[in-house]
């Protein structure tokens, strides 16, 4: 596509900066296939896990590091040094150099002949996938009203589902087709099975960030636009974020803690239920993936095109409350679900009930970055997304799994006992969760003005 001078359209009562000659819708979905890539390069360790521990010889604690710890920290904390980036940098190279990266280190874990090797090319992913929430959701906030705003970001929050779905399941059939007919020239070349997975899966990469590089232009930031009170081109200190987002906008803290006690519940679902079905019902490890993941990836798509449904019931003024308010409503429903789940004695019911979980969780999360797109300045808002994905995969991805595990080892309930500290902290959490959500909203006035309206 020819480069055309940034030009602006008219949505709403201002005029909104378009990014060149390109669709908005465009830009929307080339960013959700990149985030579901980006949760298909992430999470495609899971269905290598059993190649890769006996090509490299690897404990089940140094795997846990690969899918967990490790990746995870790598994360959160170059999340909140990239989004400095995301604050004052040009948001769409930014996004295309960090997909670049993380597709080449995504294939680099196929030439990995040792574990180091492994960790560092897996930390290469981690980092790179860093950027692209932040900067792809700051830029939804400079092309949309805020209404549109939240349906925006709900469609861009389904690539978690479908990128986890399509982990389970193609990188299933990547790996048998490995094994299959492709086998004995993998291994003429000395390529094992799992490194020709990740080769495959990371290569899509490089095409995805040549797509965003040379189809997409970086559009004009709203606080430039306002001549008059132009001071968005002065980058706030990590001080001035902290004061806007706890200290003038009351509805962050709870917002914040709302939102950490949701991913808690996500991330003890994800570690345990699997192993729960495996214990309980004797399921077998492929017969889980069979049966979970279609649930998984069928409720929280549902989810968050719900959320984005709920996102078109709303004018500019009233986003940022109701928006809180669904999200409210959502994580309440989910406190039974999330009880009874790991306590039913039936297998089909228990898998309904996850996807009843994956579908109420999703709602709020789909609807999760919204207030920070529209109540924070441009300037501030790439370290306040940053600051929220810090805290979740911190403390909600450390805290979550190891309530779990310590409640199971110490409640003595012998065979029911996972069942019994999975409904705990996923019920505690949602309840948490849900009270939270309401003082958030209680604490939005009643009409605000959003930072984003101000500045047109």
């Amino acid at each position: 596509m020819s480069a055309h001078p940034l030009s602006t359209q008219q949505a709403g009562p201002a005029a909104r900066p378009a990014s060149g000659d390109v669709r908005p819708a465009y830009i929307v979905a080339l960013f959700f296939i990149c985030f579901a890539f980006s949760y298909l390069d992430r999470q495609i360790v899971s269905i290598l896990v059993q190649p890769i521990k006996q090509s490299l010889t690897l404990t089940d604690t140094q795997i846990g590091l690969l899918q967990g710890l490790s990746f995870t920290m790598c994360y959160a904390t170059a999340g909140v040094f990239v989004a400095r980036l995301v604050d004052r940098a040009n948001r769409v190279k930014l996004i295309a150099a960090c997909i670049a990266i993380w597709a080449i280190s995504t294939m680099a874990c196929g030439f990995a002949s040792n574990f180091p090797e492994l960790l560092v090319a897996r930390a290469g992913t981690a980092i790179a996938e860093a950027a692209l929430s932040p900067a792809a959701l700051s830029i939804f906030s400079d092309i949309f009203a805020p209404r549109r705003v939240a349906r925006a970001s709900s469609i861009f929050m389904l690539g978690p589902y479908v990128g986890g779905g399509v982990a389970l399941f193609g990188g299933g059939m990547l790996l048998s087709a490995a094994h299959g007919t492709g086998g004995s020239w993998l291994a003429a070349h000395g390529v094992e099975p799992w490194q020709a997975v990740f080769i495959a899966v990371g290569l899509p990469g490089l095409a995805l960030a040549a797509l965003v590089a040379f189809t997409i232009r970086e559009p004009v930031r709203l606080e430039a636009l306002d001549h008059a009170t132009q001071t968005s081109d002065a980058m706030p200190s990590l001080r001035d974020v902290l004061i806007e987002l706890f200290v003038r906008n009351r509805f962050c803290l709870p917002y914040f803690a709302a939102y950490v006690a949701l991913i808690t519940l996500f991330y003890s679902h994800a570690a345990w239920f699997p192993t729960l079905l495996m214990r309980h019902f004797h399921l077998a490890p492929k017969m889980v993936g069979q049966m979970a993941a279609p649930a998984y990836m069928i409720g929280g798509t549902l989810g968050v095109v719900c959320a984005g449904m709920l996102a078109t019931r709303v004018t500019d003024e009233s986003t940022l409350r109701k928006v809180l308010g669904f999200s409210a409503c959502a994580v309440a429903t989910l406190v039974p679900a999330a009880v009874a789940m790991p306590l039913v004695g039936n297998s089909t019911l228990a898998i309904v009930l996850y996807g009843i979980c994956a579908f109420t969780a999703s709602i709020a999360m789909g609807l999760a970055p919204v207030p920070l797109q529209i109540a924070v300045p441009n300037r501030m808002r790439g370290r306040s997304l940053a600051l929220l994905v810090f805290m979740t995969n911190a403390i909600s991805g450390g805290v979550g799994p190891l309530a779990v595990g310590y409640l199971n080892e110490h409640l003595g309930h012998g065979g029911d006992s996972l069942g019994v500290a999975l409904a705990l902290t996923g019920g505690l959490s949602a309840l948490i969760g849900a009270v939270l959500y309401a003082v958030a909203m209680r604490r939005v006035p009643v009409a605000p003005v959003s930072r984003t309206l101000a500045a047109q």
